[in-house]
């Protein structure tokens, strides 16, 4: 017996769960037919184990064949056999999901056997299905197996075990002995998880909900520390060591790994008896998957990245939840399935190809042989003699205008590819070439817009090729306080809709003056022993040197490194510079595109969330200020009504405030962003925190805000240009019906610095007044411009909301309200 079929409990009472309901299975010859209830014919049996058996019933009252699954006799009273068996039909039944098999009934014979009838399953076990396709791979990759497995195929199959392994987490049930012999795929695609014998009841923060009493009782029922648990091959290592306190989802995160390691490697993590396995697996890593493969076909590397994280030894390293590693697995197949049609969409492009230089080549044959008879003419000479060549001159341009309209074919075709899968390398190399075959017949005609448009095209698609082509680099200068500081620089590229950081090198220590850099968007992440890292967003120009100089300053404006300890967990450093601001006409009141200098501040990662805000009343409350804290209390939202609404908080006999029960259009999170706070009781905020931390906080400007959200480059929203709703907390995020969310959700929606929230979810209190002109702006440098307290004009409030859609939150756009008024998406952050 393999180890990985050995799922023996090393030390302590042996007991084998895994007895599948398989058509095919080996037969258990119990002696002693057992005594169905009469409710159930029996039809013989399916399979056995050392404890179990599993035979094939008629329900007559129902007229279906189902699977029972009982106890042996010599069992019956061997209590931790007994549990175990109870756990896993009573888990089994509570866990309602398609990946998993549905359990019918329950019962115990007369002789004392514990049964239960379920769904039975026709099919293969994950392992014999993996072995199979192993068998038939060859050294170009994986080929079709004979009963028509893939690799992607069995991928799928996996991810759809990890989503059904989700599913459990969420109701609070760990496996505990995930390995291929204990998935199975059905004859009908079906993918289900079978075998919960060993199953465990653990808290899961942000379950969905929570497994019957019954269920919990069982799973938590008595294991002993020391116990080991689980299938060696496939068993984390906290199980290895018998610590059955850390078994929880990251114990079934880690055996899933183990069986993506067995299906890409075709063999199990660790190798040999159980004892050898154990010790292997306490001593260390298994061998990489990489070198498990051995000499076979090359191996994805997300998949392989997504099995040694799930295998990481540390349970912090692995992926936080089976959801988790289900979208990385998930994400590949979207990957492949993309390329796929995308190449082959490429591939109609490619066939247009040898049209299109037919046509061009006539063409240029008829040109030539019109030059060639305009040659022998004279001006004088009459139109019959004129008319071949005029002919031909027609016939060119014929073939010309042909070529074009099969060339836009072909553009379509290719760009059709990149709609499919947007970064194909080989679409871009195609449309690369195009482009700078355009751009090369442009110059030479000095067609400057064409050439213009055809470059553009070309810097899209040369994904760094074409660099001798593609002149005009800028530069970059950057001075620190402290010098000598590490400077390392990431291109912004868009992925999937979104500008992200690539590393593109290391600059070296500051001070730097002129260094080369393509014209293009950077992150700049500068480091220095002692001080927080600092992310400086940067704009590269063509013929452009980004100096950092200050309006009316000779020498570049040094950044200030601050201090380690001197920013908060969640304070972001937004360091002085030059910014784009508004230019977006699609805005809400955009202020005219402006290049402008602000400086230094840092804000809050998160607007100020009610458990914060309710912190802030309490306190108040608590030091004799209640007076204050009923003022500055959220109220009930009624018609925007400034005054005479109820107090959206509960207060107790001692004056301290509590959240309320939900009702229908209001709810409380301790972690969503406060909402129907007046401008003034934001500003009582700020300076309350003031007091309590010795910082200047304050709410911010409108135009810190917007370099806040939109860096440097002058992107529309903190992601890039796009306006995709799935990235911020909108209306229209989601089917379901818009709620504010947690601060922590959306994390597409996150500046260049790493401020969150600023497109989506609620909207922000600013410090200074609405005006139409926007705030005062000196010499090309940001003045704070605060509006007075007693001033009752509109403030400016900025950000996306809940309640509206995307296109609402772009950066640049700009509301206004009145201090005094309390909105369900307007909120407020902090920054000083």
């Amino acid at each position: 017996m393999t180890p990985e079929d050995d799922a023996t409990q090393v030390g302590g009472t042996a007991y084998n769960p895994t007895v599948h309901a398989l058509g095919n299975g080996a037969v258990h010859a119990d002696p002693d037919e057992p005594q169905l209830p009469a409710r159930y014919e029996d039809l013989g049996p399916i399979a056995g184990g050392s404890f179990g058996e599993v035979r094939r019933v008629r329900d007559t009252l129902l007229g279906r064949v189902v699977a029972m699954k009982l106890l042996h006799a010599e069992h019956a009273d061997a209590p931790r056999v007994r549990r175990r068996f109870l756990v896993e039909a009573t888990v089994t039944a509570q866990l309602q999901h398609p990946g998993i098999v549905a359990v019918y009934d329950r019962g115990e014979l007369a002789d004392g056997r514990c049964w239960f009838t379920m769904k039975e399953v026709r099919g293969r076990t994950l392992r014999e299905v993996i072995d199979e396709l192993h068998a038939a791979k060859g050294p170009d990759g994986f080929r079709v197996t004979p009963s028509g497995w893939t690799f992607r195929r069995l991928v799928d199959a996996f991810a759809r075990i990890v989503q059904a392994i989700a599913y459990a987490h969420s109701r609070g049930v760990v496996h505990r002995d995930l390995k291929p012999d204990n998935l199975m795929v059905g004859e009908f695609g079906e993918v289900l998880v079978m075998d919960w014998g060993l199953a465990r009841r653990v808290v899961v923060a942000g379950a969905a909900g929570e497994v019957a009493e019954s269920v919990a009782a069982l799973c938590s029922g008595p294991t002993r520390d020391g116990d080991i648990l689980g299938t060696p091959a496939y068993m984390a290592p906290e199980q290895a060591r018998g610590d059955v306190a850390l078994h929880g989802p990251a114990t079934d995160i880690y055996s899933l790994g183990a069986v993506l390691h067995c299906l890409l490697t075709g063999e199990a993590p660790y190798r040999g008896s159980v004892m050898q396995v154990l010790a292997a697996l306490v001593g260390g890593p298994p061998v990489a998957v990489a070198d498990a493969a051995g000499g076979g076909p090359p191996l994805p590397a997300e998949l392989i990245a997504a099995c040694e994280r799930a295998m990481s030894r540390q349970i912090e390293d692995r992926y936080e939840s089976a959801d988790a590693l289900a979208n990385d697995v998930l994400s590949w197949l979207d990957g492949v399935r993309r390329r796929e049609q995308a190449l082959a969409a490429l591939e109609q492009a490619r066939a247009l190809e040898p049209e299109i230089a037919g046509l061009r080549a006539q063409a240029r044959e008829a040109e030539a042989r019109a030059r060639a008879l305009q040659g022998q003419l004279k001006p004088f000479d009459p139109l019959e003699k004129k008319r071949p060549a005029w002919a031909l001159e027609d016939e060119a341009a014929r073939l010309g205008r042909a070529a074009a309209l099969v060339e836009a074919r072909w553009l379509e075709a290719a760009n059709g590819a990149l709609s499919l899968d947007p970064d194909l390398p080989e679409a871009h190399a195609a449309l690369a070439e195009h482009y700078r075959g355009r751009l090369v017949e442009a110059e030479l005609a000095r067609r400057d817009e064409d050439a213009a448009r055809a470059e553009q095209m070309l810097r899209i698609h040369a994904r760094g090729q074409h660099a001798a082509f593609l002149r005009g680099d800028g530069a970059l200068t950057l001075v620190t306080d402290p010098p000598g500081a590490e400077v390392h620089v990431d291109r912004l590229v868009m992925q999937d809709r979104r500008l992200v950081p690539v590393p593109e090198r290391v600059l070296g220590p500051t001070p730097l003056f002129e260094v080369p850099l393509q014209r293009g968007s950077y992150l700049v992440r500068i480091r220095a022993p002692g001080r927080a890292e600092v992310r400086y967003p940067v704009l590269i120009e063509r013929d452009g040197n980004w100096d950092g100089r200050a309006p009316g300053e000779e020498r570049p404006s040094p950044i200030t490194l601050p201090c380690e300890g001197e920013l908060g967990p969640d304070d972001v450093y937004v360091p002085a510079g030059f910014c784009w601001i508004g230019g977006d006409t699609a805005s809400a009141d955009s202020l005219p595109r402006r290049r402008i200098w602000v400086d230094a501040f840092v804000m809050r990662r998160f607007p100020v969330t009610t458990g914060e805000y309710l912190a802030f009343l309490n306190d108040l409350v608590e030091g004799g200020r209640a007076s204050e804290a009923m003022a500055w209390c959220p109220r009930a939202h009624q018609a925007l009504s400034e005054a005479g609404d109820e107090p959206a908080f509960l207060s107790d006999s001692s004056g301290r405030f509590h959240l309320p029960p939900d009702r229908d259009g209001l709810r409380w999170r301790p972690d969503w962003p406060v909402v129907l706070v007046t401008w003034h009781g934001a500003m009582a905020y700020a300076r309350w925190l003031s007091g309590r931390t010795g910082l200047p906080w304050r709410l911010p400007s409108e135009l810190e805000r917007e370099k806040a959200a939109r860096g440097v480059d002058g992107r529309l929203f903190p992601w890039g240009d796009h306006a995709e709703p799935t990235f911020a907390n909108v209306a229209d995020t989601s089917a379901a019906e818009a709620a504010r969310g947690s601060v922590h959700g959306h994390p597409f929606d996150e500046s260049p610095y790493g401020v969150r929230g600023l497109a989506g979810n609620t909207r922000d209190w600013c410090i200074n007044l609405w005006k139409h002109e926007g705030p005062l702006i000196e010499g090309g440098r940001a003045l704070l411009d605060a509006a007075a307290p007693d001033d009752p004009d509109f403030r400016v409030i900025k950000g996306g909301a809940w309640t509206h859609p995307m296109n609402q939150g772009r950066a640049a756009a700009r509301f206004g309200g009145r201090p005094g008024i309390r909105r369900p998406v307007v909120g407020f952050r902090i920054a000083r």
